[in-house]
């Protein structure tokens, strides 16, 4: 997906949050890295154990977003028996999840601009669950990553700022595992620490901006 275009009030561009937290934060590319060498001493190309891994939660996921914006479920011809059979469990299980909450759609993609903290982001589905307003975030992988919860807590902070009579009551986080596409669903009322950890991100952000002009 494209980087959105985000601009402030004066029309000047800003950073995406997705691009500060992208940028600035390295918690989990230690990890990242060990494992794609690791592929390499054993023989495989890491992209294609990648992608092949992600096959049944991508899926799972793509069943998800459709469901949630009003269209019809896909054929997938060409892919094992074996790997749509664990996305339909993934989905099924997404489905409970959302009969359970009396998931109602508020909005999907909204794009959003914070003038205080100059940055810009996106929910991407904004919806009613339990009777609280809430983002909800559904994510293929086999965890939880801290940048997850930094870009939930930014996202909260954006919508509050420009919605203020009409705060975020609840966040939730809804995991399809790449392998399977099991299901996990996660709450929260707030994430002010992941928020907190943004605000250091965007001030790192401009601070590496500075230092590279003394290069």
């Amino acid at each position: 997906m494209p980087t959105a275009d985000y601009r402030n009030a004066k029309g000047t561009r800003i950073p995406g949050n997705t691009t500060i937290i992208g940028s600035n934060l390295g918690w989990s590319k230690g990890a990242l890295m060990y494992w794609a060498w690791n592929e390499g001493r054993e023989g495989r190309d890491f992209r294609q154990t990648r992608d092949a891994a992600a096959n049944a939660g991508t899926i799972a996921h793509e069943m998800v977003e459709r469901d949630i914006k009003g269209q019809p479920p896909l054929l997938y011809e060409g892919i094992s028996n074996e790997i749509v059979a664990k996305a339909e469990t993934g989905y099924l299980n997404f489905l409970e999840w959302k009969k359970m909450g009396n998931f109602e759609l508020l909005g999907m993609e909204i794009p959003l601009v914070s003038e205080r903290y100059q940055f810009g982001t996106t929910i991407d589905i904004l919806a009613r669950v339990a009777n609280k307003r809430s983002i909800v975030e559904v994510k293929t992988s086999n965890d939880i990553y801290e940048d997850m919860l930094i870009q939930m807590g930014a996202q909260r902070q954006a919508w509050d700022e420009n919605h203020p009579t009409e705060k975020i009551e609840a966040l939730h986080l809804i995991k399809l595992n790449k392998e399977a596409a099991a299901f996990s669903h996660h709450y929260w009322d707030s994430l002010d620490m992941g928020w907190q950890a943004f605000l250091c991100l965007r001030e790192l952000h401009d601070l590496h901006k500075e230092l590279k002009k003394l290069k």
